[in-house]
């Protein structure tokens, strides 16, 4: 073994996870450098639910949304006021809770320590799970649920005490169920546990007639847990299915189904080697979903998997031939590369029957385990070569070979951690710095909402939008939801208006005029409608952001 002092890889893991849960929290409040509209209306749906205490299962709003997330960001709220920080520190914990659950996986899946860490290493600084482990979006949970799911379903299988082992089960069992609650790409995580469990049933032998209690004991927590939402679907069936059917396959109107999926599966797998999520709150400018230096892994993982699961098959088949009465014990590699080739391929269904903005990260986050744990499968493959030569007869070979090897592994890890660190430099400087990330994220709406947060409230208060805002009929809420959100209580006082219904709506009478555009014809035209007011200029990022706010001159 590379690593065989204890302590060492007790400090070393501690040390990568303490700087990956470090990397979540680290600027939290101001990268990303905005709020994005979904992350503001989560943001209101948690400020609602405390005004009113209604912490709902599912908000119908925004194309409906699984509530848990928001039911969270509603005590943040409620512990450190309105921020985006409050808005996103729920994020960072679930992305954090995911680098420790993937630690406790690998190490039940009996890998090596030197993979356990450099799988935890690549997890904590991958730009993919770091993102949205710093934005608002319900779906980070994913991966969280699925790797702890996983770990205690592992933990209950390799449990000796029947008392100890049914505790697992359930608490695996709730996981899986309390999946349901967090992004509708989970709901095509129990083909997961499904191909696990008919690898597992099938190389074990007996193991399913002997158990088939604690089994049907899994099921039904996981659907105990899940039933209050299946109720909830149940009579509420649009909300079911109404965000699927609209970025569907069978909804393009351009190309069949098939072909939609034929494209979407194309675009979501190059993701990995070519070109990545081109949104600039996903990605920074198109790069794949994994660096450079990690692709090597990926792809000799996945071979490595194949073969693995092909060969344990192929030998089982032989071997029950000639040893019916006896049990086949199937390759150190065999489960590991069962469950990583299942994460992969049931959590790329979400991405491939979807055709709106691919290859879509966000809707494919829940592979994120899997691919890390083919990324290790290579360092694996070569330990389980070095042992081999380790314990040679040969002593020419023992030597040569094992130092050959030993360099080898040494020079691959250099280079997986090279690129950990380049992943970060990209997030914190480059990504978090490019003014398309700022466009993304609505940087000018966010520096509103401030601005309108620091200003006084005047008897009228008006924010004049840009033309194609939504406005709703109260005039109390429109489209621009990052203002509200971060404009929150103050907000309250203010109407919307649009340009030039606002000239014939105002009340002049002590006002206060925000506008969201820099029209200088269009201050004109209020400035008629109300001559006694005096026209304030601020700046934000040496002049990149402008607004003018009007207000009546005090007495």
């Amino acid at each position: 073994m590379i690593i065989k002092k204890n302590k060492i890889f007790y400090l070393l893991i501690v040390l990568i996870l303490a700087a990956g849960i470090f990397l979540r929290f680290w600027k939290l409040g101001s990268i990303p450098p905005g709020i994005q509209y979904d992350e503001a209306y989560n943001g209101i749906n948690a400020i609602q639910a405390n005004e009113t205490g209604d912490y709902k299962l599912f908000y119908q709003e925004n194309t409906g949304r699984e509530g848990f997330h928001m039911d969270v960001i509603a005590i943040f709220i409620k512990l450190f006021g309105v921020s985006n920080y409050s808005l996103r520190i729920a994020n960072a914990m679930w992305g954090s809770l995911t680098l420790i659950g993937f630690y406790f996986l690998l190490r039940e899946l009996r890998l090596s320590k030197l993979s356990v860490l450099l799988g935890v290493f690549m997890l904590s600084f991958s730009f993919w799970h770091l993102d949205f482990s710093r934005t608002a979006f319900r779906a980070i949970m994913v991966p969280m649920v699925i790797v702890w799911s996983l770990y205690f379903l592992l933990k209950a299988l390799h449990c000796k005490n029947k008392r100890k082992g049914y505790l697992f089960f359930l608490i695996a069992g709730a996981c899986l169920g309390f999946g349901i609650y967090t992004y509708i790409a989970f709901r095509v995580a129990p083909l997961i546990f499904i191909l696990f469990g008919l690898a597992y049933a099938s190389f074990e032998k007996n193991w399913l007639k002997k158990n088939w209690s604690v089994m049907i004991f899994f099921i039904a927590t996981s659907i105990l847990c899940a039933l209050p939402i299946l109720i909830y679907f149940y009579f509420h069936s649009n909300d079911f299915w109404s965000r699927a059917d609209a970025v569907s396959i069978f909804n393009s109107a351009k190309i069949s189904p098939i072909k939609a999926f034929l494209k979407s599966l194309i675009y979501h797998l190059r993701a990995f080697f070519v070109d990545g999520d081109p949104n600039p709150r996903h990605n920074y400018d198109n790069q794949p979903l994994i660096p450079a230096g990690w692709m090597a892994f990926l792809a000799l993982g996945f071979i490595i998997a194949t073969k693995e699961i092909v060969e344990n098959i192929v030998k089982k088949i032989k071997f029950k031939k000639i040893n019916a009465k006896s049990i086949f014990r199937p390759s150190g590699l065999f489960y590991p590369s069962v469950i990583a080739q299942s994460i992969f391929w049931v959590m790329l269904i979400p991405g491939a029957l979807s055709i709106e903005g691919i290859p879509h990260s966000l809707r494919i986050i829940g592979m994120i385990p899997g691919v890390f744990i083919l990324c290790i499968l290579p360092m694996e493959y070569i330990l389980k070569i070095y042992r081999k030569m380790r314990d040679s007869s040969d002593i020419s070979l023992q030597k040569t070979g094992t130092n050959l090897t030993l360099t080898f592994v040494l020079g691959l890890t250099m280079v997986i951690i090279a690129s950990g660190f380049f992943q970060a430099y990209v997030y914190f400087d480059l990504w978090a710095n490019d003014l398309r990330t700022a466009s993304g994220f609505e940087r000018k709406l966010y520096l509103m909402g401030l601005l309108i947060k620091e200003m006084d409230v005047h008897k009228n208060n008006y924010i004049i939008t840009a033309y194609n805002t939504a406005i709703y009929a109260d005039r109390k809420t429109s489209s621009l939801k990052t203002v509200e959100f971060i404009a929150y209580p103050k907000i309250k006082n203010y109407l919307f208006y649009h340009p030039l219904d606002g000239i014939n709506n105002i009340n002049c009478d002590d006002a206060q005029i925000i506008f969201q555009e820099s029209d200088q014809w269009l201050r004109n035209q209020y400035r008629d409608k109300c001559p006694g007011m005096h026209t304030d200029k601020y700046s934000y990022t040496k002049g990149k952001y402008v607004f003018f706010v009007m207000l009546s001159q005090k007495e």
